[in-house]
């Protein structure tokens, strides 16, 4: 980590996976991910998507709004990436980033093992893995998402759900229920869940043709 604390309040640029570049100053860091400020926002982002890093030149660095690059970030005081989760499931709204096209914004409701529930106002709940959460970024709390005065939630009186503990349990639960995969992505596919294997799950679409999507390339599932 000796890298990155030579970065701290430095203006860097990051390329991760997914052909995706954000700079920004180094705010923090921790044993498995990063809080970065682009202007008024803190990206957290894990570790483990970061492909490269490499220091603003003067120039680029002058591009951007200066301020206090001490501020603290406005989550979790223990930097690590599911402490970050369990601080925005108190009722954050916030964006993610998990596909190379399109973020998603919505709550985090349970924070699993090795996935997160998510409640998106667009595509309601989403079941995301860890290991595809590319970044997080939570909204002020003055904040009104869609124009509503009040951040949006599931509706009061909607039905409580259970979820499993592990990812591969909780899409065995789904069996029968209509899914998307990938949402939002080019890749994205839809259709009734059949059963799911070791590696992949087994689709019927609106043609009523079985198709078999990779379980480790899903990165969200959408569901109702």
């Amino acid at each position: 980590m000796k890298l990155l604390k030579t970065y701290v309040g430095e203006f860097i640029h990051l390329e991760l996976v997914g052909k995706k570049e954000v700079s920004g100053v180094l705010i923090d860091f921790g044993s498995d991910v990063l809080v970065l400020r682009k202007q008024d926002e803190f990206y957290y982002i894990p570790l483990i998507h970061i492909r490269e890093i490499r220091l603003l030149s003067k120039e680029e660095a002058d591009s951007f709004t200066q301020f206090d690059a001490i501020t603290a970030p406005p989550l979790a005081d223990k930097l690590s990436l599911i402490e970050i989760l369990r601080a925005a499931e108190k009722g954050i709204f916030v964006e993610l980033n998990v596909t190379a096209h399109q973020p998603v914004h919505g709550h985090i409701t349970h924070v699993m093992n090795d996935y997160i529930v998510f409640f998106s106002p667009v595509y309601q709940t989403m079941i995301i893995p860890l290991q595809h959460i590319k970044w997080l970024i939570p909204y002020p709390a003055s904040s009104h998402p869609y124009g509503f005065s009040q951040s949006i939630r599931q509706e009061p009186n909607a039905p409580v759900k259970l979820f499993a503990r592990t990812l591969d349990k909780q899409i065995e639960s789904m069996q029968g229920a209509f899914i998307t995969c990938n949402i939002g992505d080019k890749e994205s596919m839809s259709g009734k869940l059949i059963h799911k294997e070791t590696n992949f799950l087994d689709l019927m679409t609106v043609k009523e043709q079985d198709v078999h999507v990779n379980v480790h390339h899903i990165k969200a599932i959408a569901y109702r």
